[in-house]
């Protein structure tokens, strides 16, 4: 019997952001809301910070939410974290390793990166057995050489777990063909969801035609049922300034 895993990305927007009709605590609970109806055993949230985790978690009580902040390996600074919904698929292991040339040291800046960045892997097992990995992560929007390395990391080290199909969800701050894109798709990295499905950025303009930064992509034994961008308003309310990605994938 196949198996079936429903996944999102999804970057909410961090609440230190002086965005005002749109700011954090105006649009929290459309952002919640926007997370339920995707549906999705697994989201990958990023820019999360720590008082946003705080009301994720108490509005995602039996949840698993997995991950640290980027700037101490702690608390501290944007977290990139993976939410497992409960039911069938449980949280066997997960990590922080950060995208540099030192990822086990907190805080560290890889090449011509602008901040730290991080991805969080997470090891799941579903109820019959079945491993898969996933890894969310957020990219520098800066450094272009940054971006490329990045790929080359999270390549290497999933090829390095072969043990387990693996799914790689983010803000690539890149747009499909570009080269931290090509480095993934070179490495035998495909991406679920068609380029005319649309736009994920929008500077909370409401736009669909925007950049596609938003990603999930899949190694080869994984099949996608379907994948799209979601563009969801709940209460006619913007959940963030990207729109959300979900893809339904299986394993034969």
């Amino acid at each position: 019997m196949s198996v079936q895993l429903r996944v999102a990305t999804f970057n909410i927007r961090n609440s230190s952001a002086p965005d005002g009709d749109d700011s954090w605590p105006v649009r929290r609970e459309s952002t919640a809301a926007a997370i339920f109806a995707l549906d999705a055993h697994v989201v990958g949230l990023q820019e999360v910070l720590p008082d946003q985790l705080g009301f994720l978690r108490e509005r995602f009580p039996r949840w698993v939410i997995a991950g640290c902040g980027r700037d101490d390996g702690v608390h501290g600074g944007e977290h990139s974290v993976v939410m497992v919904s409960p039911g069938d698929w449980q949280v066997e292991a997960h990590e922080t390793r950060w995208l540099s040339a030192s990822p086990s040291e907190p805080g560290s800046v890889g090449w011509d990166a602008d901040l730290t960045r991080i991805a969080t892997i997470v090891r799941l097992r579903h109820a019959d057995g079945t491993q898969v990995g996933v890894v969310n992560t957020h990219y520098d929007h800066a450094g272009e050489v940054a971006r490329v390395e990045s790929s080359r990391l999270l390549a290497g080290w999933t090829a390095a777990e072969p043990d387990r199909p693996w799914i790689l969800l983010g803000d690539l701050n890149a747009e499909p063909g570009s080269a931290p894109l090509k480095a993934l798709t070179d490495a035998g990295w495909i991406d679920a969801v068609p380029a005319s499905e649309g736009g994920t950025e929008h500077a909370f303009t409401g736009a669909r035609d925007g950049d596609r930064i938003d990603h999930i992509l899949i190694n080869k034994e994984w099949q996608v049922v379907d994948a799209a961008v979601s563009y969801y308003r709940p209460d006619g309310r913007l959940p963030s300034d990207h729109w959300p990605v979900a893809a339904t994938l299986r394993l034969p």
